[in-house]
C-alpha cells in the first residue's frame, strides 16, 4: 500500500545541512518533508567549524527561534548543554612544514610554524564536529518537530514540472511524494543533479586534490612530541592541538582534528597533479609510505589505530566538483551537493550554514511572489562566485605549500575574507546580499588574482628578495581588510589576537 504526502518543499538528505533547513523551513510555516536514503548515526568527515559557522548557527538559532541550537555555537556551552554529544576544542588554526626524512624541529625564528587564533578563549571557542553526533542529533529535533522525516528510503521521481512527483520506497514503507519545491541535501550523492541530468563544470576549477582519511584513536597530541624535541612552544597562542593542526608536506598536508573522546579526525590531502591516484598501491600502503617520509609523523602514529569508518582508511579520486546549474524554477542545491573545492581552510560547515540561511531567506520572503525566480538565480550566481573565490585561494595554498615563506603570506587572503565578514556582519547582522568569504566584493576578488599572479611570479624566482617583496604585496594588498593584525613581522607567525 502506498501512502499519499502533499507538502511545500521536500528536503533530501539528512545531514546536518538538510535537517537544519527542513528545521527551519518547519518554523516559517512551511510543510516539509525531510528524505534520507541512508540511516543515522553514521560516520562522515566535514568536521572544523569556524567563527563564520558560529556566528551563522547563533544567529538561526535565534531568528527561528530555535533555543536548542544555540549552544552548538560555541565550546563551553556546547560541553555544558550537551555533555553527551561528542565535539573538540577548536581554537584556530595550525600550520608546521615538514621535510621528508628528517624529523621536525621548530625553528629559533618559527619560520616553519604558524598559529592563527580563531577565539580568544575556550569558552567562546569553535569546536570539531563529531558528525556522526551532530547528524543524528539534529535529525532528532527534526522528529521532535514533527517533521515528517523517512530514511533508508529509495527516491525516483516520476515528474519535476509544474510540481514534483516523487515515489519513496523502503523494505517497509511506499511513499507517493507531492512537493511544490525540492532542495538537494545530498552531497556528492547529487539526486537531482542526477536525476536531472545536469552538467559538470569541473573544467573550470584549478584545485586538484585528492585525500586518504580515517578517525584514529591513541595518535600522540603534536604538542607532546614538539616539547619530546625540545621545541619551543611556549610562544604558541593556543595548544596547537586545539585546532584545525595541518602538517604541510611536500605532496600535499595533512589534518588533524582532535575530539575530546579520544578520537582524531586525519586525513591526508595530496597534489593531485603531481601525485596522481595508482590504484596499484593499496590505500593502506600508500598511507604507510608517506608517514615512513615524514619521521616525526611516523612517530605521532606508531600506536595509532582506526576506528571508523568500518571498513578502513577511505581514499578518494579527485575531491573537487561543482554542476553548471544550482537553481531551477522549483528547486535548489545546497552548496555542498553544488559542489565542493577542498578541505583547506575548513569552509564546508560555514559554507553549508551560509547556502542554508540564504535559501531560507528566499524561500520565507519571495515563496509565491513573482520575483521568486529572479531571487533564485541570485542565489546561484552568489554560490558560483563563493566555489570561484575559495578554488583561487585554495589553489594558490597548494602552490605554494613547497615554499612555507610564500605559503604563510598567501594564507593571510583567506584569514582576511574571514575576518572581515565576521566584522562586517557583528556590525550590521545578516545581509541577504553578503557572499560568504567576501566573494561579493569586487576589489578583494580582484587582490586575489593580482596575488595569485604574484605568488606564480615568487614561485620561479626563489631568491630571498623576491620572497620579501612578495610579502609586502600581500601585506600591502590586504590592508583595507586587515582588521586583525596579519601580515606582522614582529610576532614570529604567532597571530594570537585576531579573533574578531
Amino acid at each position: 500500500m502506498t501512502d499519499n504526502l502533499s507538502v511545500d518543499v521536500a528536503v533530501i538528505g539528512a545531514g546536518f545541512g538538510g535537517s537544519l533547513t527542513a528545521l527551519l523551513l518547519n518554523r516559517i510555516g512551511l510543510r516539509v518533508v525531510l528524505l534520507e536514503s541512508g540511516s543515522h548515526p553514521r560516520f562522515a568527515i566535514g568536521e572544523s567549524s569556524t567563527p563564520i559557522a558560529d556566528l551563522i548557527l547563533g544567529d538561526l538559532a535565534q531568528r527561528y527561534d530555535l533555543p536548542s541550537l544555540l549552544p552548538l555555537s560555541h565550546y563551553g556551552t556546547w560541553k555544558q548543554t550537551y555533555p553527551e554529544l561528542n565535539c573538540g576544542l577548536k581554537r584556530g588554526f595550525s600550520y608546521f612544514k615538514h621535510r621528508p626524512e628528517q624529523p621536525f624541529h621548530s625553528l629559533p625564528d618559527h619560520s616553519n610554524e604558524l598559529l592563527v587564533a580563531a577565539s580568544r578563549d575556550d569558552e567562546h571557542s569553535d569546536t570539531h564536529w563529531m558528525r556522526s553526533d551532530v547528524d543524528t542529533f539534529l535529525v532528532n529535533q527534526v522528529k521532535a518537530a514533527g517533521i515528517p522525516y523517512f530514511d533508508q528510503m529509495k527516491l525516483t521521481h516520476q515528474q519535476h514540472w509544474p510540481t514534483w512527483q516523487l515515489r519513496a520506497t523502503s523494505e517497509t514503507a511506499s511513499l507517493a511524494i507531492r512537493a511544490e519545491f525540492l532542495i538537494d541535501a545530498t552531497g556528492e550523492a547529487a539526486f537531482l543533479p542526477r536525476a536531472l541530468d545536469l552538467s559538470s563544470c569541473l573544467h573550470q576549477l584549478r584545485t586538484s586534490s585528492r585525500s586518504l582519511f580515517a578517525h584514529f584513536t591513541d595518535v600522540t597530541p603534536w604538542q607532546d612530541i614538539l616539547t619530546s624535541q625540545q621545541s619551543d612552544t611556549n610562544i604558541h597562542p593556543f595548544c596547537c592541538d586545539a585546532a584545525a593542526l595541518h602538517h604541510v608536506l611536500e605532496e600535499g598536508w595533512m589534518w588533524q582534528l582532535r575530539f575530546d573522546n579520544g578520537v582524531t579526525s586525519v586525513g591526508i590531502t595530496l597534489d593531485a597533479d603531481r601525485h596522481p591516484l595508482n590504484s596499484v598501491i593499496s590505500a593502506d600502503k600508500e598511507w604507510e609510505a608517506i608517514l615512513n617520509r615524514y619521521p616525526s609523523l611516523s612517530r605521532q602514529f606508531a600506536s595509532a589505530q582506526i576506528v571508523a569508518p568500518e571498513r578502513g582508511l577511505t581514499r578518494t579520486g579527485r575531491l573537487q566538483r561543482q554542476w553548471s546549474q544550482i537553481v531551477g524554477d522549483n528547486w535548489a542545491l545546497l552548496p555542498h551537493t553544488a559542489g565542493f573545492i577542498d578541505p583547506f581552510f575548513s569552509a564546508g560547515i560555514a559554507h553549508t550554514l551560509c547556502g542554508v540561511e540564504n535559501l531560507v531567506h528566499l524561500l520565507e520572503n519571495y515563496w509565491g511572489r513573482e520575483s521568486f525566480s529572479t531571487e533564485l538565480r541570485v542565489y546561484e550566481m552568489m554560490i558560483k562566485s563563493e566555489f570561484e573565490l575559495i578554488d583561487k585561494l585554495v589553489q594558490g595554498s597548494y602552490l605554494s605549500l613547497r615554499n612555507f615563506d610564500l605559503f604563510v603570506p598567501f594564507t593571510m587572503l583567506y584569514f582576511a575574507a574571514a575576518t572581515t565578514y565576521e566584522h562586517r556582519r557583528l556590525i550590521t547582522g545578516y545581509s541577504p546580499g553578503r557572499a560568504f568569504l567576501c566573494a561579493d566584493d569586487g576589489e578583494y576578488r580582484r587582490i586575489v588574482c593580482q596575488i595569485r599572479h604574484n605568488l606564480e611570479i615568487a614561485l620561479r624566482q626563489t631568491d630571498l628578495q623576491t620572497t620579501h617583496r612578495f610579502f609586502d604585496d600581500v601585506a600591502q594588498a590586504i590592508a583595507p581588510y586587515n582588521i586583525a593584525g596579519l601580515c606582522d613581522l614582529n610576532v614570529s607567525n604567532m597571530y594570537r589576537y585576531t579573533a574578531v
